[in-house]
Formats: C-alpha cells, structure tokens, sequence
C-alpha cells in the first residue's frame, strides 16, 4: 500500500518548507487557464458556486444545510486537491503535495489568517497569489477570531451524524441547498468563519468563497473534524439515500468523474490521503435506524414577534405553555431520555450582513465572560441567505433554519435557580474578533461597517423530542 499523501496544519509547516509556496505557484498558474477549463481556479470556485450566466457543466453544485454536506465537500477538496498538485509538479514543486488546513481551534494566534495569506506581496516585491483583498480588513491584518467561533467541541459532542442538531446535517433530496437542518459542524465552525472572514467579501457568499485561496484551508480542517469525529467510533449514515448518493466532479485531466458518498468515507483507504496528526481510528458502519423515521418535534413554547437583528444586541422572551412547563422541566433532566430543541426559524434577509451572532439563554444584563460562556447555546451566520431566498432550477424561495439541544443547559441553570420553566429569554450578541499585533479594540470597532442589512427571524420555538 502506498505512503498517503498527508495533509499538515499550515502553521506547523516547518521554516523553508515549499507547502504554501508551492501553492500560491499553482493559484497563479490555474489563474492564467481560460475560465472555461475545468482545471482553473476560476472554474473550480464555480463548481462551489457562481453568479455567471450561463452556467457551465457542474457549476453551482455545493451543497449546504443538508446531511451531503460533508461528502460533498470531501469530494471537492479531493479533486481540486489533485488538480493543484499536478498544477505544482508542473511548476517543478514537491511531487507529494498536499492541501494544508488552517486549525483555528487551536486559539490565539493560530485563530488569525496565517501570514502566508495576509500580505499583497511578497518579500521579493512580487504578487501574493494566497492574498485577496476581499476579505475583512481587520483579518488581513492579523485580527483573533473569538473562541465562541472557533471552537468544534459542540460538534464534536454530537452522537449521532443525522436528526435534529446531530453533527452532519438534515435528511434531504440531493438536489436541496440551504434548505433543511445544519449540522453542528456546519453551523460551527464553519458558517462562522466564513462570516467572520469574510465580512462583506467573498467568503461571506457561496457564489464567491472557493475564490479565496484560505476557503480552501478552512475546509480542509472541517474535513479533519470530520475524521476525528469518525475517530471516536462515531458513525456516518447507513442508508442508500446517502451512501449511494453520487457526485461528479473534474480530475486533474478535465474528465468528468463521480464518486459516492459511501466511497469517501475512510481518507487513507479511499482517498489515499491523511492529517497530522491522524484521526485516532476509522469510520464504522452504521447500525442506527434511518433518521427520516424519527418522530417530529412537539414544539411547547414560541415566541409571538419576529426578531431583527441590525448589529447590535437583541433579545426576546420564549412563551412555554402553561401546560407544558412541567414536561419540559422533565425533559431538561439528564436521566430524560427526551431531548429539548431552541430552534430558531424562518432566518430571511436580502443579503449577508457579515456579522455572526452568539445565541444565549438567560443572559444576564451584566453579563462577564464566565457569564458568557455558561449561557452560550451555539451562533449564528447567515451563509447562503441570498442562495435560500433565490434559489436555482426548481426550488421555491425559503428560509433558513437552525436548531440546537438546550436541556443540559436548562437543567443546569434550574439547578442554580435560574430557570423554573417560566419563559426562556434568548439573546442574539453580535461576536466579535480579538486585537492581533498592533490592533486596537478601538481599531476594530472603527472597522465596522456603518449599515448592517437587517436578517429578520420568523420565530423562535422550543420543542420537545
């Protein structure tokens, strides 16, 4: 069996070492490829998504808010991955190329855009093909992304792949996008990122984000949580529905390829490539019943106004039903075998603001950082608002949807005589980024942009499973 190509944190690459070098030569050269060739770094960000018109074959396929998201994207990195080394071979560069990822849970300066990514040019003077202007100007400075965003713990807790706030997103057709349940992981870190890196610039936008070289890094490291969740003995779906599901795609020569879902879910044995360090086991087959088959959600409480978010902080009151309080303080219980929902609904706005938001429950007016962190439930980014209220082909318009597991939370805070199953107040907190190098707290509020496009929310429910 050969040695697999091995994917390393971009800031453990050693000093001298060609990684990203190799790969700012292979932006340029795809750069230069007409559009039309499947193998440019224009058409290959089209694949992810595109404003042009007409399209081309396989343009504006990713797939988002559906539990094909994963796959999906594993297969994208897999091809493009290809392409690039050919592309970095020809250059005369390391013939074991791999993609690097950008590990931002890691904190601290490792949460800001490595170095590599941040200047227009290089020592020599000469054009940075890794940088792009079209990210917030607060990153390309070197601005700390929050820990809030960064982090993958919640995923990562997450038992199941499929269901209702579960890791890997919502049963859906193969031909849905932005339209039924996030997975956590999409959810955090990466909707959340791609808001905070992007602000009002490309990786803000499906249509745009595979034109910045860091979308490529960023998911390369989502695709590394998912191996390291499968490491836990954690498993993917089981059904045809998914595993038979295929997806085409470009190879380095501009054939058309496919793969399914099934056949890209062990890296080393299907796709012949690897992280540093390496997930702590493998994928194993799924024994669960299918997820579609799950009762739907009794909802006990909501809220009677719609929610609009403008930048600042927001907060709202959940109504539980008088007779219901009593059945969701069972179900808050960790002995409960049922499970509580906060689920925030009909998410509509005519564009991305750029901003990301921390959700809370019962927040305190004066709340401190411990305060925070004990009451923050998950965030929320607006990646691909504009995609759900205009969508492509067929589809209807709709809105997006997300939804997260609050019973710990709430039995925790009756334990501490903070919630008695009277209504449940839920705080929209705008997040913010963390001065790098020579940036001030003042420096980035100055950075923030003076209009915020309102995303207006439906309604917020809870319910019980």
């Amino acid at each position: 069996m050969s040695t697999p190509f091995v994917r390393r944190e971009v800031r453990s690459l050693p000093a001298g070492d060609p990684t990203l070098t190799a790969y700012a030569e292979a932006v340029r050269a795809m750069q230069e490829r007409p559009d039309d060739d499947p193998t440019s770094w224009y058409y290959q960000a089209a694949i992810h998504g595109s404003e042009a018109d007409p399209s081309q074959p396989l343009w504006n396929q990713c797939k988002h808010g559906n539990w094909y998201f994963l796959a999906w994207h594993r297969m994208f990195l897999y091809y493009f991955e290809r392409i690039v080394r050919e592309a970095v071979r020809a250059n005369g560069g390391p013939d074991d190329w791999a993609l690097p990822y950008w590990n931002y849970g890691l904190g601290g300066v490792s949460a800001s855009l490595p170095d590599a990514f941040r200047n227009p040019t290089n020592a020599d003077g000469s054009r940075n093909y890794l940088y792009v202007e079209q990210r917030r100007p607060e990153i390309n400075g070197g601005a700390i992304l929050p820990e809030t965003a960064t982090s993958d713990a919640a995923a990562m807790a997450r038992p199941s792949f499929v269901g209702v706030a579960e890791f890997g997103g919502g049963v859906t057709s193969a031909e849905g996008q932005f339209w039924s349940q996030k997975g956590r992981i999409e959810m955090t870190p990466h909707d959340v990122i791609h808001g905070l890196v992007g602000g009002i610039g490309w990786m803000a936008y499906p249509a745009q984000a595979a034109q910045d070289p860091i979308f490529w890094l960023h998911h390369a490291n989502i695709d590394r949580i998912w191996a390291d969740w499968n490491g836990e003995e954690k498993v993917d779906p089981s059904e045809a529905q998914w595993a038979d599901q295929e997806f085409e795609f470009f190879d380095a020569s501009g054939e058309r390829v496919a793969k399914t879902c099934a056949e890209v879910m062990d890296t080393i044995k299907d796709l012949d490539y690897t992280y540093d360090p390496p997930p702590s086991g493998a994928p194993v087959e799924s024994s669960t019943m299918p997820a579609a088959d799950a009762e739907e959600p009794k909802v006990v409480g909501a809220t009677s106004e719609k929610v609009t978010l403008t930048g600042g902080t927001a907060a709202i009151p959940v109504e539980v039903d008088d007779r219901a309080k009593e059945e969701v303080t069972e179900a808050s219980r960790e002995s409960d075998p049922r499970r509580l929902y906060l689920n925030i609904e009909n998410i509509e706005g005519e564009v991305n603001p750029g901003s990301v938001y921390g959700v809370y429950v019962n927040l305190p007016e004066d709340a401190g950082e411990a305060d925070l962190e004990g009451h923050h439930v998950t965030n929320v980014a607006f990646f691909g608002i504009e995609r759900a209220r205009n969508p492509r082909d067929d589809e209807h318009p709709h809105s997006l949807r997300v939804s997260v597991d609050v019973g710990h939370l709430l039995s925790a805070l009756g334990e501490e005589g903070q919630w008695d199953g009277k209504p449940i107040d839920v705080t929209f907190r705008p997040l913010t980024l963390v001065p790098g190098e020579g940036q001030t707290e003042e420096y980035l509020r100055e950075q923030a942009p003076e209009e915020h496009p309102p995303v207006h929310i439906g309604r917020v429910s809870l319910s019980v499973e």
